[in-house]
């Protein structure tokens, strides 16, 4: 055998085999696959210092599918009241398990200016904290990773009664 041909062989017979494997691991996933869901469970104050702060959040990941999924990290933006307040990455690598959901820990940096400006504007009013929480999961297979966009309310107890 010519010896340019040789040398495709070997190059491409582990890849078609690689490929095969691949197909074959995904066959045995009933259905699509659907994009895990992302909540805020959880804010706990780290670090209070004089420009910023860092906070620990705590992200629920949900994992509709029946089949668990390998998460290499994420990264995410905090927004409260439709303004930005912090931002974090994690490389934490997860494991989510089918059907089932894991608390994702992420810490994120926030200024001073923005969070005292928040904090006025919540204990001036009587409205209800909003928050958004938006970011992408990083999966394997899955170039630049899975979008998530979650938002929801949080009631504030009026102090002033």
């Amino acid at each position: 055998m010519h010896s340019p041909m040789k040398n495709l062989l070997r190059w491409l017979l582990p890849a078609l085999l690689a490929t095969l494997a691949l197909l074959t691991a995904c066959s045995t996933h009933t259905g699509p696959f659907q994009k895990p869901q992302v909540n805020l469970a959880g804010v706990r104050l780290e670090e209070l210092g004089l420009l910023e702060q860092r906070f620990e959040l705590q992200l629920r990941v949900s994992n509709p599918n029946s089949f668990s999924i390998p998460l290499e990290g994420l990264q995410t933006k905090v927004e409260l009241n439709g303004k930005p307040f912090a931002e974090g990455l994690s490389n934490e690598k997860v494991t989510l398990k089918a059907l089932s959901d894991t608390v994702v820990k992420v810490r994120v940096t926030t200024n001073l200016a923005s969070t005292l400006k928040t904090l006025n504007r919540l204990l001036a009013g009587n409205e209800p904290l909003r928050y958004r929480a938006s970011g992408t999961l990083y999966l394997p297979l899955v170039p630049g990773g899975v979008p998530f966009d979650r938002t929801g309310e949080v009631p504030l107890l009026d102090a002033r009664n």
